[in-house]
């Protein structure tokens, strides 16, 4: 069962803000109980106490990120989390919702993390994990972030194996399949299904029906995808391919 605090840290990066009245009313415990867990947070850097609750702090968020209102990429990567335990060898992809989920990466122990994400580094060293960042061409597709992919993906899909892989898409289509904006993206998409035992793909409703440059994968590549809502017709075609759907 989730922790209370690991709860109201969820609801801090969702809704920048909580009371103390509302949260003692919620979990039926003391206000004072709830400001210890609050100064808690604060003391990790995730909050900042404010008069009558608290607020996410500034350094809660990837730096390059600080400034976007983005509820829903957070509710994503904080979805994602419960898909994470202690120990897991994963891959983080590029794109915004990667760098809020990399922030959370904290929280857990003895990861092993694969990825291509430059923005998202900074906050990957301040874990205990042991990060690796693959080379290649530098490149953005959002004036946000940074990422890099090589040319010839062999050079580490034939040694690397990770059991979960966490991305973001451009588009989802029910022709098009998966499509990315940047022809770099695609050397690592392609070559997910054969590095990972199982992909998470991570995509709000508005990148239904969207078609971007250049396909990377049909709709049956990946076994889970994060979203906070699928449209029906894409619910059948997942639910054929025996892909589960998590709902933030």
């Amino acid at each position: 069962m989730t922790s209370r605090i690991e709860e109201i840290r969820k609801m801090l990066f969702t809704n920048k803000k909580v009371l103390v009245n509302d949260l003692s009313e919620q979990f039926d415990i003391s206000r004072v109980t709830i400001r210890k867990d609050l100064q808690q947070l604060e003391d990790e850097g995730i909050a900042k106490r404010i008069y009558g609750g608290a607020m996410l702090a500034d350094c809660a968020l990837p730096s390059s990120l600080s400034n976007v209102n983005d509820r829903t990429r957070i509710a994503l990567a904080e979805r994602a989390c419960e898909e994470i335990q202690d120990g897991d060898s994963i891959f983080l992809g590029s794109g915004q919702t990667c760098c809020y989920l990399a922030k959370l990466l904290e929280r857990f122990h003895d990861l092993s993390i694969v990825t291509n994400n430059i923005t998202a580094l900074n906050d990957l060293l301040k874990t205990d994990s042991r990060v690796y960042l693959l080379g290649g061409e530098v490149t953005s597709t959002d004036a946000h972030t940074l990422f890099s992919s090589p040319e010839n993906p062999n050079t580490f899909t034939n040694h690397v194996f990770v059991s979960k892989a966490f991305t973001s898409i451009s588009g989802i289509d029910l022709q098009a399949g998966l499509t990315v904006h940047s022809i770099v993206s695609t050397h690592i998409y392609r070559n997910l299904p054969s590095m990972a035992r199982s992909w998470y793909l991570m995509a709000d409703c508005h990148k239904f029906g969207q078609i971007a440059m250049y396909p990377v994968a049909d709709l049956d590549a990946f076994q889970y995808l994060i979203a906070d809502d699928v449209p029906e017709e894409y619910r059948t075609i997942l639910h054929q391919n025996h892909t589960e759907i998590l709902l933030i």
